[in-house]
């Protein structure tokens, strides 16, 4: 039973709604100062990157209902596509965001042609291949993209002199740098949410749940999923352009397919079809990793030095991710929707309905709280009228 009882539309319940969203809004604002280390700000802005990957991922596997593990050869593009333009031809690295946008959405409408024709298995098969073949693509082509060694950018990323961060303190540069690729991830977060709110994003929806229906309603299949599939891409480049901002270097290990298959695992540990999912999902991605390491580091000890010694965090990794989806199965968002509604029930009420609809008897010598929808009970002539004109048609 919950503990407390809402009413939709309601001063109380506007306060339940949003005030969340401010406690998170804080809780993002106020994340750097309480860093006792750069190191730990890098890892926000690596969740805040990541985030936006999750959540271009989600777009297609979630919403649309296909499946994709080729996401990390986007992210890929949009990295490439920003430390190209900045360190070759001197871009400031805002700038090759439209860019990176715009080649990762001709590539990802390219690579989602055949999702056209095959779905399930065969379309994972084809994405998990696009995966597996840009990191070949990079070291073919040493001379644009750095080959094996990488190619980094040694423009840095230097607060403006307006701002409240100071380039003599080794927090300020770092600080400066999570708030934009903050404001960055929110437009992303907001462009994904008015989209699947608009005409297309449901009808994206109403073909992953019935595509026969959303046929026969008028919605041209092959266009809404080529486009959901391309602006699914462009999202994910725009991620490896922050990861740019964050890290001025890319190489071909960096987005390989483990980056593909783990952008998968914490979209399940989000919450699939879900927009806050991809947060949860990036703080897996980036600590859970780093934290089983470190313990795997302090208590066994006596693995250091010997064969598979550094596979040890990732065999703890991959226990607590399936332990994780023992219990959350419907991943965290899920969670938190169950616990929201053990403590707080909400009770519905629609906007068509007047602000008192409480069931009214009215007694035949009450009077109606609502005259204009009363009519006059007809006299008898006028009955016996119309009884012999209904008769007389018939026997007609």
């Amino acid at each position: 039973m919950a503990f407390a009882t809402l009413t939709e539309r309601t001063p109380a319940h506007r306060v339940y709604r949003y005030g969340g969203w401010l406690i998170g809004a804080a809780i993002l604002i106020y994340i750097p100062w309480f860093a006792h280390e750069p190191a730990r700000i890098s890892q926000y802005s690596q969740v805040v990157c990541y985030a936006v990957a999750i959540l271009a991922l989600n777009l297609v596997i979630g919403f649309s209902g296909q499946i994709s593990l080729g996401h990390s050869a986007f992210v890929g593009i949009g990295a490439y596509t920003t430390i190209i333009l900045v360190a070759d031809h001197d871009w400031s690295y805002v700038a090759t965001i439209p860019v990176a946008f715009a080649i990762a959405f001709v590539v990802g409408v390219v690579v989602g042609l055949p999702a056209l024709r095959i779905r399930g298995l065969y379309l994972a098969v084809v994405t998990l291949a696009v995966a597996t073949v840009f990191p070949t693509l990079v070291l073919k082509y040493e001379s644009f993209t750095g080959g094996p060694n990488g190619k980094q950018a040694t423009t840095r990323w230097v607060p403006p002199d307006w701002t409240p961060f100071s380039q003599r303190n080794r927090f300020g540069p770092l600080a400066y740098k999570y708030f934009v690729l903050l404001l960055i991830a929110i437009i992303c977060f907001v462009l994904v949410r008015n989209l699947l709110k608009s005409r297309v994003g449901r009808a994206v929806i109403a073909q992953r749940d019935n595509q026969t229906s959303a046929a026969t309603s008028g919605v041209n299949l092959a266009i809404y999923r080529s486009l959901n599939f391309g602006f699914s891409a462009a999202i994910a480049g725009v991620a490896g352009s922050m990861l740019m901002i964050e890290t001025p270097q890319a190489t071909d290990t960096k987005f390989g397919v483990n980056l593909a298959i783990f952008l998968v695992v914490a979209l399940v540990l989000g919450g699939v079809a879900t927009i806050g999912g991809a947060i949860p999902g990036a703080l897996a991605f980036v600590f859970v990793p780093y934290y089983t390491r470190e313990w795997a580091d302090d208590y066994i000890g006596f693995l250091q030095g010997r064969p598979g010694a550094g596979a040890i965090s990732d065999v703890l990794y991959g226990a607590l991710l399936l332990v994780f989806v023992f219990i959350l199965p419907g991943g965290v968002m899920d969670g938190i929707k169950r616990l929201k509604a053990r403590i707080v029930k909400v009770i519905p009420n629609p906007s068509w309905l007047p602000k008192d609809h409480a069931p009214v008897i009215i007694s035949d010598t009450a009077e109606s709280p609502f005259p204009e929808l009363v009519t006059e009970p007809a006299a008898e002539d006028e009955v016996e009228d119309l009884t012999s004109t209904t008769t007389r048609g018939s026997n007609e």
